[in-house]
């Protein structure tokens, strides 16, 4: 998996880009949360804040457009209660979005618009025990908006963003700190990033 994540990331390196194409930079906070374990046992997860950076490739500058990318995010203290007893773990993440991006009314200088789209995420942690209870890949829905704003050979890309967890976070059944669990429902991450861009 890591390979094809390595590949990826060189090919968002290698593309070209044109009038229509711009290969950017972008770094940020996030802010998480975790629907609670519900089943044979149950435990809540507190919300916890980190940081991401990554790469990205806009292609297309009339109404509609494809944005693209590959970013690292870190969550490195999140927290799990089960019966009072209280576990951190680290969180890592390699996410791929695949964003189609709505050009708004725009002036020569700034240019609003509106992201949607799916965001594939492969977790690890440092934890073992944590490391093995996730799945290989998640999928949230991301929806988002921002404003390129034009500075002479840059673009500058404030933007928001918010991801829906679609699929299971963690595996239906595994073991942490000695307690097993058997989740009768899908546990799903959300997310909220503020994200600063910047375009070449």
């Amino acid at each position: 998996m890591k390979r094809i994540i390595y590949l990826f990331l060189a090919v968002l390196l290698w593309m070209p880009t044109t009038s229509f194409a711009q290969l950017g930079i972008a770094a940020g906070l996030n802010f998480e949360s975790m629907s609670d374990i519900t089943g044979n046992r149950e435990a809540t997860f507190d919300n916890a804040s980190g940081y991401h950076v990554g790469v990205f490739y806009d292609l297309g500058a009339g109404p509609v457009g494809l944005r693209i990318g590959a970013f690292y995010r870190e969550v490195p203290d999140v927290q799990l209660d089960t019966a009072g007893i209280v576990d951190a773990f680290d969180l890592t993440l390699v996410d791929v979005p695949v964003d189609l991006r709505f050009n708004l009314t725009a002036t020569p200088v700034i240019r609003p618009y509106l992201l949607a789209g799916p965001v594939f995420s492969f977790p690890s942690s440092s934890n073992s025990e944590y490391d093995e209870a996730f799945e290989q890949v998640s999928v949230a829905g991301n929806v988002g908006g921002g404003v390129a704003i034009s500075l002479g050979g840059i673009t500058l890309f404030p933007e928001i963003r918010y991801a829906i967890g679609v699929t299971r976070f963690m595996k239906d059944k595994f073991q942490i700190g000695g307690f097993e669990f058997d989740s009768g429902e899908a546990q799903r991450q959300n997310s909220v990033m503020i994200r600063l861009g910047v375009g070449f």
